[in-house]
């Protein structure tokens, strides 16, 4: 996550505690045995399904002073409508929604800055593999018995949990029978501002009401879609370490971490599901990076890097030197823990023929995704079949107090649209009165591959440790950069388990930005806050991740509700 300092935000600070439920809890929901699931029996079916959630309503601008910021002082808009059409263009017909109102119907789009509001979507002549590089989201559903479950992956900035109780809801009302929804965000940096912080200014919401009700009416549909596709599969489980693809970058051919210490997750997996003719439903990625290798130089909606990621999985690629295959089906890219900052940035990239790629742009996010689904291609080929795999899951809910001044000016104000819980909204927020978010956790088991949503940008120490310099994997680089005015005291750090290793599964994966997106979620040992402006501006060393967290206990809150969740297991009848 990105965005400027909310320097005239800063409210008082918050130190209230939250606690986590007590022992002995039972998950308000877990399948097979709550009621509509109470087996998960008989053979593994899956369906997939993709559609398109591309803005349609938005008006375009031109960028006079070229930074890719709207500004009603000097750039002006078209005030055509959602079409986009005036009179005398190709096409028109008539006015439509907006048109001639002389309101600029912008959509804002999240990641760097405030103000980048859209002109379309990514076409042909932004980068190699840029042709058809809209927005999508892709379902999965698997089924056993009477336990149905659907995940779905938007290419998105991050949903919020109301949102996606919404869309359970939505979902329930058109008669689609699922037990349970997980709603992913790609956390893509291209893609709509969904939370609010990302507007025309710090004090309005960059949220467009038209285009959340376009993607909620998406998500019912994509996910019946999927429903109507169920069949017979099979399953197969791999992974490759992405660090030995290249000698002399490691991982930084690909990834970076760009805080100290350097700790990246160097496990890219895949789950293939296959149809009983071996024609493949779907290819799953589990891999942990922030999809922005394009940067904020630019006004259009893109996948980033997931778009030829996804493409060379379905469709192969071919380079100057050599082509490969895709294998058909639907592919999906479940993030990982992308916190402290796992992301294409500050790295120069080389492809297969040599062509080095240092700069942002699409061209680089193309290479990179490319590359990415090759070594997919060859977890799936590798892949284990997994025989008569079971199917669980089970969801929490839980609190997480908003410590963060600046989100708390921003809750007061109505830039994140958002209930808050657990507080007198008549009274000062002091440390006795500390607003809390009401968000959720879920775990899925298949066979031998645990999944943990996460709610936000988990840190990768956090799932992996790393503190020993274990999953550092590049000779470019040191575990703490000598030149770090502020290192992390490594002696302080947690002595672990880390969630994967508590997920205790043959294959862990860690979905983030998993049914919700409350920023990052930074270990508690290495969590310092400027002296003068706390939340608001960052000290020296790598603390930018504070600034957009909701503060030092959700760290601790996610560890403690991960393990109960995890250790939870339904009493025999």
């Amino acid at each position: 996550m990105h965005r400027r300092d909310l320097l005239a935000l800063a409210l008082l600070c918050a130190c209230g505690k939250s606690e986590p439920e007590a022992p002995g809890f039972t998950p308000e929901l877990y399948c097979p045995g709550t009621a509509g699931c109470e087996t998960a029996e008989g053979n593994l079916r899956a369906g997939a399904a993709r559609i398109d959630v591309t803005p349609t309503c938005f008006e375009t601008w031109t960028d006079v002073d070229g930074n890719h910021e709207y500004r009603a002082s000097t750039d002006t808009f078209f005030d055509c409508g959602c079409d986009r059409l005036c009179p005398g263009d190709d096409g028109y017909t008539q006015p439509d929604e907006g048109e001639g109102d002389g309101v600029f119907q912008a959509v804002w789009i999240a990641g760097f800055q405030q103000g980048r509001a859209m002109t379309g979507a990514r076409d042909a002549s932004l980068g190699w593999r840029g042709e058809g590089d809209g927005l999508s989201a892709r379902a999965l559903v698997v089924e056993r018995g009477e336990t149905r479950l659907a995940i779905v992956a938007v290419d998105g900035f991050g949903w919020m949990n109301p949102f996606v109780r919404d869309v359970r809801d939505d979902i329930a009302a058109a008669g689609i029978d699922v037990d349970h929804v997980i709603v992913h965000s790609s956390h893509s940096h291209s893609s709509p501002d969904t939370l609010g912080i990302y507007g025309p200014s710090l004090n309005q919401s960059g949220i467009i009401p038209s285009y959340v009700a376009q993607v909620r009416a998406s998500l019912v549909e994509v996910v019946g879609d999927a429903v109507d596709a169920l069949e017979p599969a099979s399953l197969s489980l791999g992974s490759v370490d992405i660090s030995t693809y290249h000698t002399e970058k490691g991982v930084r051919n690909v990834n970076n971490d760009t805080r100290d210490p350097f700790v990246l997750d160097e496990t890219l997996a895949v789950a293939q599901f296959d149809a009983d003719n071996g024609e493949s439903i779907a290819t799953v990625v589990n891999y942990a990076s922030h999809p922005e290798a394009s940067a904020g130089e630019h006004t259009v909606v893109s996948a980033d890097f997931v778009h030829a990621m996804r493409l060379t999985i379905e469709d192969g690629v071919t380079w100057g030197s050599y082509s490969r295959p895709g294998i058909g089906g639907t592919a999906l890219l479940l993030n990982g823990a992308v916190g402290g900052m796992q992301t294409p940035l500050r790295i120069e990239v080389v492809d297969p023929d040599g062509n080095a790629f240092q700069s942002s742009s699409f061209d680089k996010a193309d290479t990179v995704g490319s590359l990415l689904g090759e070594m997919a291609l060859d977890a799936v080929e590798d892949a284990s079949p997994v025989a008569d795999p079971a199917l669980s899951f089970r969801m929490q809910s839980l609190y997480l107090p908003i410590d963060n001044t600046g989100f708390q000016a921003m809750f007061l104000i109505g830039v994140l649209d958002r209930e808050a819980y657990n507080y007198d909204a008549d009274a000062q927020i002091d440390e006795d009165n500390v607003p809390e978010l009401l968000t959720e956790m879920d775990v899925i088991q298949l066979g031998p591959l645990s999944m943990l949503t996460v709610p936000g940008e988990l840190l990768p120490e956090l799932a992996i440790g790393g503190y020993d310099g274990s999953h550092v994997n590049s000779p470019e680089v040191e575990l703490i950069a000598a030149d770090n005015p502020l290192p992390p005291d490594l002696d302080a750090a947690p002595a672990g388990p880390y969630l994967k290793e508590v997920l205790g599964a043959e294959h862990s994966w860690i979905i983030g930005l998993g049914n919700d997106e409350v920023g990052y979620i930074v270990p508690e040992y290495d969590f310092v806050l400027h002296d003068g402006a706390p939340y608001i501006l960052q000290p020296d060393g790598d603390h930018y991740e504070e600034t957009n967290s909701l503060g030092p206990r959700t760290a601790g809150l996610v560890q403690s509700q991960a393990e109960q969740l995890i250790a939870w297991q339904p009493s025999e009848p």
